[in-house]
């Protein structure tokens, strides 16, 4: 039994809510397996954030805190260009497991690193690349996501994509800063992503949902918010994954529920009217998946529980 099998083990991340593998709590392989398992999200080379319970990958009041971070130094930094996950938090991206430990500016020449900022180089950037949000000046919202999307792993990219979409940035936009990339390091990542990203992957969890059908090859790619009508024309549920009319998948994030959350309403009152959403589902001979973020943790196990839904209806 490993630190991941057994739960008195959990480590313990640090203030800023990572885990290194400085800190001399595991050695590669065991942050590796607590990958796999869908345990840990990986941020960069030795970096990792853990997915809690809820599977909360990243805590809103430390987004808020981040971006007034960035404002702050960022107005001590008038010649540099907020970028990357720094723009994305002023933007208002969602990220999934961002690595928030420094502030990136782009700069014209000189890129380094020091405790409190990352200075990129900067020098093919155009004045059309740039915005002033509340008085900061910035990468606008495509270049952001692109960059985002550059450094991070497939499903980071494909997540911060399927935002910048939603927002209104559109395909072109994002092929076209592409292309200027050229052969840079983490292109091809962001090549990939923008092939399937879909503005109408709507939260975070959704979109790393997408992601790892993506990875299993045996996954028919589904149909997004398909909607679902009574014989009397009545809307039933608009699903989040939809395989041929048979099987509809749905991803359960704390957001989506305080999000259907009516006036007066208690959570256990939205538990329930999403249970009687999913009966009359069935009653229209639909096969039901539920999944939410704590089956992130293992993912073969969501895996197969999709894949065998998908046998039984006949899709695959």
């Amino acid at each position: 039994m490993d630190a991941f099998d057994d739960p008195s083990m959990d480590f313990l991340p640090a203030p800023d809510g990572l885990i290194r593998r400085t800190d001399g709590q595991s050695d590669d392989e065991e942050l590796r397996r607590g990958v796999r398992r869908g345990k840990l999200v990986r941020v960069t080379r030795g970096v990792y954030r853990p997915v809690d319970p809820d599977g909360n990958t990243r805590d809103p009041d430390h987004d808020k805190q981040y971006a007034e971070l960035v404002i702050a130094v960022a107005r001590r930094s008038k010649q540099r260009v907020v970028s990357h996950v720094s723009a994305a938090a002023i933007h208002g991206l969602n990220l999934l497991a961002p690595d928030q430990r420094l502030v990136h500016f782009y700069v014209a020449a000189g890129g380094c690193r020091t405790r409190e900022v990352h200075l990129h180089e900067g020098g093919a950037l155009r004045e059309s690349d740039t915005t002033v949000v509340d008085g900061v000046l910035l990468t606008k919202l495509a270049l952001t996501a692109c960059d985002v999307a550059r450094q991070g792993t497939f499903a980071q990219a494909v997540a911060v994509l399927d935002h910048a979409l939603r927002l209104g940035v559109t395909r072109s936009e994002l092929g076209s800063i592409a292309q200027r990339f050229g052969e840079t390091k983490g292109i091809a990542t962001l090549r990939r992503a923008l092939e399937v990203a879909d503005k109408n992957s709507e939260p975070v969890g959704e979109s790393l949902s997408r992601a790892l059908m993506i990875e299993w090859s045996e996954i028919p790619v589904p149909s997004l918010q398909a909607e679902y009508r009574d014989g009397h024309g009545q809307l039933i549920a608009r699903v989040d994954f939809d395989w041929d009319g048979k099987v509809v998948g749905e991803f359960d994030g704390k957001v989506k529920y305080e999000k259907n959350r009516r006036p007066g309403e208690s959570a256990s009152d939205v538990v329930f009217r999403e249970k009687q959403r999913e009966d009359r589902l069935r009653d229209e001979g639909l096969t039901v998946v539920r999944w939410v973020w704590d089956d992130f943790r293992k993912p073969q196990v969501l895996r197969a529980r999709i894949r065998r839904a998908l046998t039984q209806a006949g899709v695959i």
